[in-house]
């Protein structure tokens, strides 16, 4: 291969390696090997840590400083445009050079290939700080934006205090990890609780869950709270959960007939006929289909 000599520091391509015409330290330095915005707006949830990305908000992670660290790499990867002939370029570090309140400096190192050789640059750039509150802690903040409501109560009476608390410890471990799907939690005077849901679709969700664990009839109505912009009604999704209140030993009516309480099944509970004294297991469906209503509790 025929000797280069650089028309920029005039080494020869026996002491360098060479970038088509210039030596890849010239090349680095007039052309570099990429173009990337040298300003970049970032907008941040000032609660929750969440961040805005083409209309879109995603979860943030521990620390702004490494949202941010991951927003730039998703963001300038795909702004990224290879200054021919490099080929494969990718971010190789990022590094906060200063960090304040309305705004963060950063150096951007950036690797690519030219045949066999790696060219490394690095290049400053300024990230624009744009702190607002998210739409989800916005409706949380102001208690409103929920669209469902789910209504939990005990059956045949109110929920006993053992059972009240564990719903209760349910529903914070819930809201922990709802992301603000849950807007809101009120206890109704001790009998009951109404969680306050933002998308039907979540409410439904939670409304299962809670059939499937605490063995609960659900209802669900709607009401008409308005009309959308295409002109489509709105309306509320209301959901009655109905969490079965029974302890071991209550005795209970069902088809007009007395049955004590023994214990829970995985289809359907177990009870011993007060008169026979027989055992039978009456399934979930039967019970709350055909309806039953608390007698009196055993005296041992």
């Amino acid at each position: 291969m025929p000797e280069k000599i650089c028309p920029v520091c005039g080494r020869s391509s026996n002491e360098v390696e060479f970038v088509d015409r210039f030596c890849k330290d010239c090349f680095i330095k007039y052309k570099g090997i990429a173009k990337i915005p040298d300003k970049v707006e970032f907008t941040y949830c000032s609660i929750c840590g969440s961040y805005k990305y083409m209309g879109q908000w995603s979860s943030g992670l521990d620390t702004l400083e490494e949202t941010l660290d991951s927003f730039l790499k998703i963001y300038i990867t795909e702004k990224m445009k290879p200054i021919d002939p490099i080929k494969d370029v990718y971010i190789k570090n990022i590094e906060f050079i200063e960090f304040n309140q309305s705004f963060v400096n950063a150096k951007i190192t950036i690797e690519g290939t030219y045949n066999n050789l790696v060219l490394r640059e690095d290049k400053l750039i300024t990230i624009q700080l744009n702190k607002t509150i998210c739409p989800i802690c916005s409706s949380i903040k102001t208690q409103r934006g929920y669209n469902a409501i789910i209504q939990i109560r005990g059956y045949p009476d109110k929920i006993t205090s053992d059972l009240y608390e564990e719903v209760k410890n349910e529903i914070t471990d819930l809201l922990n990890k709802s992301r603000g799907e849950i807007i809101k939690v009120e206890e109704v005077k001790k009998n009951g609780i109404d969680l306050y849901i933002r998308d039907h679709s979540y409410a439904r969700s939670l409304a299962l869950k809670f059939k499937q664990e605490y063995i609960a009839k659900t209802i669900e109505t709607y009401k008409l709270i308005g009309v959308n912009k295409d002109g489509s009604r709105k309306s509320r999704l209301y959901i009655s959960v109905r969490i079965l209140n029974l302890k071991q030993k209550d005795i209970f009516v069902y088809e007009d007939h007395p049955y004590v309480f023994i214990s829970k099944g995985l289809y359907g509970i177990l009870v011993e006929d007060l008169k026979s004294r027989e055992k039978k297991i009456i399934d979930f469906d039967s019970l709350w289909d055909k309806g039953f209503k608390r007698y009196g509790d055993i005296k041992t």
